[in-house]
């Protein structure tokens, strides 16, 4: 079970160093948009704030998963709520965007399905 849990944490760290990659490549699109004025610089800053705002959010996630002990979880069920409930609190009391916690959420419930599916 632990090495499953592990395995769990592996690959959500690997979804959010995507996820932060994406809203990365969202922030260069925005950069292009106002370099070719199809954007006012307005828009354009109000989006970048946004948007590094989620990527300081991401970062803060991935951060926290590395002092998550998978040593005290009995089965996945436990881990799994208390993942949720760490990105939860830690979306709410960073003050990020509430995108962060929906996009992270659809991330862990992509892995759960690969993971525990038969």
């Amino acid at each position: 079970m632990k090495d499953l849990l592990h395995k769990l944490l592996g690959f959500l760290r690997v979804e959010l160093e995507d996820l932060e990659g994406d809203v990365t490549d969202l922030l260069a699109i925005c950069q292009r948009k106002k370099d070719n004025r199809e954007i006012t610089n307005y828009v354009y800053m109000e989006n970048k704030g946004l948007l590094l705002r989620e990527i300081a959010g991401i970062k803060n996630l991935v951060e926290g998963l590395d002092d998550m002990d998978t040593g005290k979880f009995s089965n996945s069920q436990e881990m799994l709520r208390e993942i949720d409930r760490r990105i939860l609190e830690n979306t709410r009391e960073g003050d990020y965007p509430e995108a962060v916690y929906s996009l992270v959420k659809r991330r862990l419930d992509k892995i759960v399905k690969y993971l525990f599916s038969d």
